[in-house]
């Protein structure tokens, strides 16, 4: 692993208690370049999330599937040390953080939170006794576009969407795209913008292995960044991760029309289910989205499972005209499944 690629993952991993920070010092090498997530959970052992399965972790450093006696065990004294030290020991200060239910940390990493909710007419204002942790591990895989590039950018721009579940690698694949379409690398220097809302496409520029041009609009929320991106930075694409309100396909559409590409990502794991998703579907109204990439997992993960081309057939069995969640496709074959 890269001197580079440790410097996000020694930085994550340095909001660990000492003695947790003791056990993960053990892991092998090849595991811990696998690593996706960390899940902490009070009285529980910890463990360790890759594409491929879910590990424990002994007191030793070894990644086992069996539940059994030596495991590295978080204690609940140990969760408020990390969410405390992850808000730099003031709690206060990052309210807004705790209602939205994740605190950003450098790196692009991510700190999940699950407690008791406080809410405050009727709406979550924040979390109080923290139990369980997800510490998410960011990565940067330079190469991760290249499929991308190759299905949908070797003629010019276009309007991109790229769905998955969560963890399937989306914004490593929409980094890596800003990257290459930036950068000059695809022989061709494209203006782009990246709204980076919660800081974690490009959240620290000193540990890139692989320069990127885009300017980023860090901490914009996402129809606020998009607006301002079209009215004063002139993009030829906007890049921005998971969207989901109407607010943000309101601000993605404004733009469209205003003649700028986006490349963005949506929670789903399947078609189906994204069109189920009523504020995503206006996206699919004609001069939107051109192509729906559905991202794979495990060992596809960051890979293309399928392609969809709007307004052109979906269906697995026989090509026949579809339609999903109401909005009919109609046209050729367009599907590309991985074996």
């Amino acid at each position: 692993m890269s001197n580079k690629a440790l410097c996000g993952i020694e930085g994550v991993f340095s909001y660990l208690p000492p003695r947790l920070q003791s056990c993960v010092a053990k892991i092998s090498t090849e595991v811990l370049s696998e690593i996706t997530e960390l899940r902490l959970r009070a009285d529980l052992p910890l463990v360790l999330v890759t594409a491929q399965e879910k590990l424990f972790l002994t007191e030793n450093g070894r990644a086992t599937a069996l539940q059994r006696s030596g495991l590295c065990t978080v204690s609940g004294a140990e969760i408020e040390e990390i969410v405390a030290k992850a808000c730099g020991y003031s709690v206060y200060s990052h309210q807004q953080d705790f209602a939205n239910g994740y605190l950003s940390l450098p790196g692009g990493h991510r700190l999940g939170l699950c407690g008791t909710v406080v809410a405050e007419k009727g709406a979550p204002n924040g979390i109080r006794a923290i139990t369980a942790l997800n510490l998410r591990i960011a990565r940067e895989i330079p190469t991760a576009a290249d499929e991308v590039f190759t299905a949908c950018f070797q003629h010019g721009l276009q309007n991109v969407l790229l769905v998955g579940p969560p963890g399937c690698g989306k914004t490593t694949v929409l980094r890596a795209l800003a990257q290459q379409l930036s950068n000059g690398r695809r022989q061709k220097l494209y203006t782009c913008a990246v709204v980076d809302e919660r800081k974690e496409i490009f959240p620290n520029r000193y540990c890139q292995t692989t320069p990127c041009f885009a300017d980023v609009l860090s901490g914009y929320p996402k129809a606020d960044g998009i607006a301002l991106a079209v009215r004063v930075l002139s993009p030829e694409m906007i890049f921005c991760d998971e969207i989901g309100s109407a607010e943000d396909v309101s601000a993605i559409a404004d733009g469209m029309r205003c003649g700028v590409h986006f490349a963005v990502t949506a929670h789903a794991e399947s078609i189906t289910q994204l069109m189920r998703r009523p504020t995503v579907k206006p996206l699919f109204l004609p001069g939107a989205i051109d192509t729906v990439l559905l991202l794979g997992t495990g060992e596809h993960l960051g890979k293309i499972r399928s392609i969809y081309k709007v307004g052109e057939s979906i269906d697995q069995n026989g090509g026949h005209p579809v339609a999903c969640g109401g909005l009919p496709f109609d046209g050729g074959d367009l599907m590309r499944t991985i074996a």
